[in-house]
């Protein structure tokens, strides 16, 4: 029997795709799902195991699944909503928690406010974007909007407590 103690969240089910059981689902991880052996749903409070019999990329964050014994739209429409995890023993996820090097993901710092190593406010983290490989803090200024790339070499230092990022960063960056 699978507990909840050996998996980890990796996406969601959206809608079917076409007529033959497909269906479109959501990654948030960076797992390569073609490469797992077994998805695992939570039926009626039991975690099933479900055999991933195609995998079609659809986008960055996107893709379309057909799963062993999904044969319909009908069938593939009872998945919608459903939560997708993997089995974490299947799972290469970075650092194996699925973190980078300090615990802490990119959106952890929407709310933050950013400073120069001298100490002067550039602004406030009000989002993240990571529609690229290129993620980027969306940093609200005085003036205007300013995109950062979030790379640790312009990071300093993180205070956690006084929620401050300082970074050190390319010369005219904030004037674009």
């Amino acid at each position: 029997m699978i507990t909840v103690n050996e998996l980890v969240e990796i996406g969601k089910f959206n809608k079917p795709h076409g007529i033959a059981g497909e269906v479109n689902a959501t990654i948030d991880r960076d797992v390569d799902v073609s490469s797992l052996k077994c998805i695992v749903l939570d039926v009626d409070g039991i975690y099933v195991p479900f055999f991933i019999e195609s995998f079609r990329s659809k986008g960055v964050d996107s893709c379309l699944l057909t799963i062993d014994g999904i044969c319909s739209e009908n069938d593939a429409s009872r998945l919608s909503k459903k939560t997708i995890y993997a089995l974490k023993k299947d799972c290469a996820l970075p650092d194996d928690d699925g973190s980078d090097d300090d615990g802490m993901y990119a959106e952890d710092f929407i709310g933050y406010t950013i400073s120069d190593t001298g100490g002067n406010v550039i602004g406030k983290i009000e989002d993240v974007d990571d529609s690229t490989d290129n993620v980027l803090f969306i940093v609200g200024t005085d003036r205007k909007t300013v995109y950062i790339p979030v790379a640790d070499e312009f990071i300093v230092g993180i205070d956690s407590d006084a929620l401050i990022v300082e970074m050190e960063l390319p010369s005219g960056l904030i004037d674009l």
